[in-house]
């Protein structure tokens, strides 16, 4: 007498909505639709970087934009592959003969080789488009609070010199060269920069400022121990550009003067918004284009608050 077995299995919907949760494509494959699924699963690894690409390659875009287009990247492609694969599932033959790449180490191994393409790509953004930082210090204050992680657009200066009012991240001219700073532009080559009692004067004019406020601002030293900050916030006007900046009381006594320092071709002079607790150009001078990362153009995990979330002002 002979026997036989019955390997034709019923694609579940729920199973197929999981997997592509899980791994884009990969409920696809479930469905017996291998190639829809690496598709799917190709289209997730350049979601993000192609977004990347594209802010990268223009200004800053608005916070409301820049938080839709990361949702969008993220999520966009699994809710899509959720509901494609749970389409799948439903229209499946009730006596489905599974494929030979209908098994769970299959499966994996396909998550696998999708989210390897994905650190591919995001290693290519970290060397040639955006890299991620996270800000320890409060020397950028109240612009980026401690512990904000930030983008450092690598793009931004590939065909336009760095401006006044950029926030940049940089190597600094000194034994720290290895380590990243931030600080914002406030002259470049040819401008003129000095400091009288705590001010500062470009092209021989004093900045305006405008009082908004009070402050704290509290952020952890090298051995562990908590700072705190308290001052007034400024609203600087250079030029065409407002910003705002932190003025506390230090334990030193006001900044020393500056006299008038004319910035050379190819140089920017930098200083951080927390006045007071900031080693910046005032300490080393002007620094080179050549040592700029890239442009600080967004907060994505705000330390404080979501509305530091977005565009650095």
């Amino acid at each position: 007498m002979e026997t036989t077995t019955d390997n034709t299995r019923k694609r579940q919907a729920w199973l197929a909505v999981v997997l592509s949760i899980i791994m884009p494509g990969v409920g696809h494959v479930y469905c017996g639709k291998l190639i829809r699924g690496l598709v799917f699963g190709l289209c997730y690894g350049m979601a993000v970087p192609i977004v990347l690409g594209l802010l990268a390659s223009m200004n800053p875009t608005s916070t409301i934009v820049f938080a839709f287009l990361m949702v969008a990247a993220s999520f966009g492609v699994v809710v899509a592959a959720a509901v494609d694969a749970r389409r799948l599932a439903r229209r499946t033959r009730v006596d489905y003969t599974p494929k030979a790449y209908n098994h769970a180490a299959v499966y994996m191994l396909i998550g696998v080789m999708i989210q390897g393409s994905s650190v591919g790509y995001a290693l290519h953004i970290r060397g040639s488009l955006f890299e991620a930082f996270r800000i320890p210090t409060a020397s950028e204050f109240p612009t980026i609070t401690p512990g904000d992680r930030i983008l450092a657009n690598k793009q931004a200066y590939k065909h336009t010199d760095p401006a006044v009012g950029d926030v940049v991240v940089f190597h600094p001219p000194t034994e720290q060269w290895r380590w990243h700073w931030i600080k914002r532009i406030v002259a470049v080559a040819g401008d003129t920069v000095e400091i009288k009692d705590g001010v500062l004067y470009v092209n021989g004019v004093e900045l305006p400022r405008q009082r908004i406020g009070r402050a704290t601002a509290r952020a952890r030293e090298a051995d562990g121990s908590l700072r705190v900050f308290e001052g007034e916030v400024f609203e600087e006007t250079n030029g065409g550009v407002s910003y705002r900046i932190f003025v506390a009381p230090s334990p030193h006594g006001p900044a020393p003067d500056m006299s008038a320092v004319t910035i050379p071709e190819h140089h920017c002079f930098v200083v951080g918004a927390n006045r007071n607790f900031s080693a910046d150009s005032r300490h080393f001078g002007p620094i080179p284009y050549s040592v700029i990362e890239g442009r600080a153009d967004y907060i994505y995990w705000p330390a404080a608050d979501l509305s530091q979330f977005g565009r650095v002002r």
